[in-house]
């Protein structure tokens, strides 16, 4: 059987990533969020965000738990559907700028209001503080009475984005996670084969995972979705992952669930691509159509939705604030 070969216009990306985004058992945080800034910025030039694609930072949620966000608006009439967008990051950087680009795109491409989610980070805040600053949004979002909900993430914010459908099963229609992070065990067969010399390690993972939780914290599904008992009547669900990736493995095996259990689910494997590659659709051919392609997909099962009776839509009746 022919195996993978990653892309060569992404090797060239990967070889310059794994020289400036090193991530260490000692990192300093501020520092790596600095390192994060610089190397988004490098793959987003030159870019152009798309045009027609409206912006507004708000600050949504009460006095004790305020939530900064960047609400994104395409082109036209006012959309009837709305997405929240959790970034990627370890949990510990990133924030609204690094996900400017991608949160534009899924706007345009899904013709729905993003709603990006500036989430505490780890160490300073760990779990449950990026969780409760996402339930906040998807509260949020769901108090404006969409016609369809959905919720998306890369990364950890995949992690976020399937913590949000387990928690959220009610109020979401939707769900778009980029090579999610899902499984803190680490021990699957892509993170042994691909532990080394790609943009995210093993040991980068190790990292986040110990920011973001501590280790009794790894049997909680709001930690680690893929443990999570029930996923029967979860939002239909578009799970994209890259082969050159140690979260490969856990991406798959959480879509396999999700189609056991009955859930709607579209599974898209980039063979040639690696971790992170929604960041680079400026400088990756093959990664924005990677982009393309998950993204239509979500907005094919959105329409699929709003076409079937009562508009496949579920009762909205939002609960009450959790800690």
């Amino acid at each position: 059987m022919r195996q993978p070969v990653l892309d060569p216009v992404a090797a060239q990306v990967v070889e310059h990533l794994t020289q400036t985004m090193n991530v260490t058992s000692d990192s300093e945080p501020e520092k790596l969020r600095e390192a994060f800034a610089a190397t988004t910025a490098w793959l987003r030039e030159p870019a152009a965000p798309p045009t027609g694609v409206r912006t507004e930072d708000r600050t949504i949620g009460g006095p004790e738990n305020p939530v900064p966000v960047r609400l994104y608006t395409p082109a036209g009439a006012e959309p009837q559907d709305v997405v929240v967008y959790m970034h990627g990051g370890g949990w510990v950087v990133g924030g609204l700028d690094t996900a400017d680009a991608t949160a534009r795109a899924i706007c345009a491409m899904v013709d729905a209001m993003v709603v990006s989610v500036d989430y505490r980070l780890a160490p300073e805040y760990p779990f449950p503080a990026a969780v409760a600053d996402c339930a906040v949004a998807v509260r949020w979002a769901a108090d404006r009475g969409p016609r369809w909900l959905g919720v998306a993430g890369d990364s950890a914010g995949g992690n976020l984005a399937a913590a949000m459908a387990n928690r959220f099963p009610d109020l979401l229609d939707g769900q778009l996670l980029l090579y999610p992070a899902l499984d803190p065990g680490q021990d699957t067969a892509s993170y042994h084969l691909f532990a080394e010399g790609y943009p995210l390690t093993s040991a980068a993972m190790s990292y986040y995972w110990r920011s973001y939780a501590t280790p009794d914290h790894y049997r909680d599904a709001s930690v680690a979705p893929i443990l999570h008992d029930d996923l029967s009547g979860l939002p239909a669900a578009v799970v994209a992952t890259a082969h050159f990736d140690p979260l490969r493995d856990e991406g798959q095996m959480y879509a396999a669930r999700l189609v056991e259990a009955g859930v709607p689910t579209v599974y898209l494997p980039f063979t040639t691509l690696p971790h992170g590659w929604a960041d680079m659709t400026d400088r990756v051919p093959a990664a924005a159509g990677a982009l393309i392609q998950s993204a239509s997909a979500f907005a094919e099962l959105r329409d699929r939705a709003v076409g079937e009776p009562e508009h496949g839509r579920r009762t909205r009746d939002v609960p009450a604030q959790r800690s």
